[in-house]
């Protein structure tokens, strides 16, 4: 017992009081799949190129197993035809016939003059329009998607819906890319490239316009090889299918003799209206992971 005694004395353990249980601290390790984090925020030059690879490849295998996502490509498809529709009429109206570079005066070539007041006017309203209905079905989009990781779902409409609260910050950010579209034209694209992520910050977090793009600013600089590299692989893809379907159109038509008619150009718009709506909703989906991988670093699989 004296040995005993002095066992516990030099182990410094007495019995008489309680006995606590401390919980060891995990250790924190990077997701499965996913490069090693350098210390200045950045990865390996090679692991952030795979990992947008494989954000593009994850981003194809969400939407063709939740085809009903699919409807969103038809949305965009309308919306489309509705633009193509609208630009036609004002280049139409401005004086410009489009399909035979002539001009025509009329009163309302002289009233929507392009450059005039009245034109400028008028391309902001058809572009404030065009963009809105495009981002909020966007907005949409993650919101349904966003339920896929947890094994939730939502219908299209419950996507709208909810995406729908969101409608004054989508509208203002919808105003500055009509404006920069006016004014730069296409150049525009790399304002909404740096922004991307603004979107889900409104609706997944329910930031405002000014926040939210200060977020994707900043998501935009730790993102950029993964967000280059995953749009361009889906665009690519997307292209690559557009030139095999066109291909296949112009065998079909060559077949049957619709080279020269309007049966043949009508094939050709559709078919890349539907690609390109596709290669946009797929897109969508790589714009929602990419966020969630760089807020809360969940591996692509999960």
């Amino acid at each position: 017992m004296q040995l005993v005694d002095k066992i516990r004395q030099y182990a410094g353990w007495c019995p008489d009081e309680r006995i606590l249980t401390t919980t060891q601290t995990e250790i924190s390790a990077p997701p499965l799949g996913n490069p090693t984090l350098l210390p200045d925020g950045g990865s390996s030059g090679s692991g952030r190129i795979r990992r947008g690879k494989d954000i593009a490849a994850e981003s194809i295998k969400i939407l063709v197993r939740n085809r009903r996502l699919f409807w969103f490509s038809f949305l965009m498809v309308l919306t489309f035809i509705v633009t193509i529709v609208t630009d036609l009429y004002i280049g139409f109206i401005s004086g410009t016939n489009v399909f035979f570079g002539t001009s025509v005066m009329n009163f309302s070539t002289i009233l929507f003059a392009e450059g005039s007041l009245q034109w400028v006017a008028l391309r902001f309203t058809a572009a404030f329009i065009e963009f809105f209905v495009f981002f909020y079905l966007s907005a949409g989009l993650i919101l349904c998607v966003s339920q896929i990781p947890p094994g939730n779902s939502m219908t299209i409409r419950e996507g709208l819906s909810q995406a729908w609260y969101h409608k004054r910050a989508i509208a203002g950010w919808t105003i500055i890319g009509a404006l920069l579209w006016i004014s730069v034209g296409p150049f525009a694209v790399g304002f909404y490239l740096i922004t991307v992520f603004a979107l889900p910050a409104i609706v997944l977090d329910n930031k405002d316009l000014i926040a939210a793009i200060r977020e994707s600013v900043s998501i935009f600089k730790s993102m950029w090889v993964e967000t280059h590299i995953s749009f361009g692989s889906i665009l690519l893809i997307t292209i690559g299918f557009v030139f095999v379907t066109l291909f296949a159109i112009g065998q079909v038509a060559f077949a049957y003799g619709l080279i020269n008619g309007g049966i043949l150009a009508g094939m050709i718009s559709l078919v890349m209206s539907v690609l390109m709506a596709i290669g946009l909703v797929i897109m969508g989906i790589a714009t929602f992971i990419l966020y969630r991988y760089e807020k809360a670093g969940v591996p692509l699989n999960s």
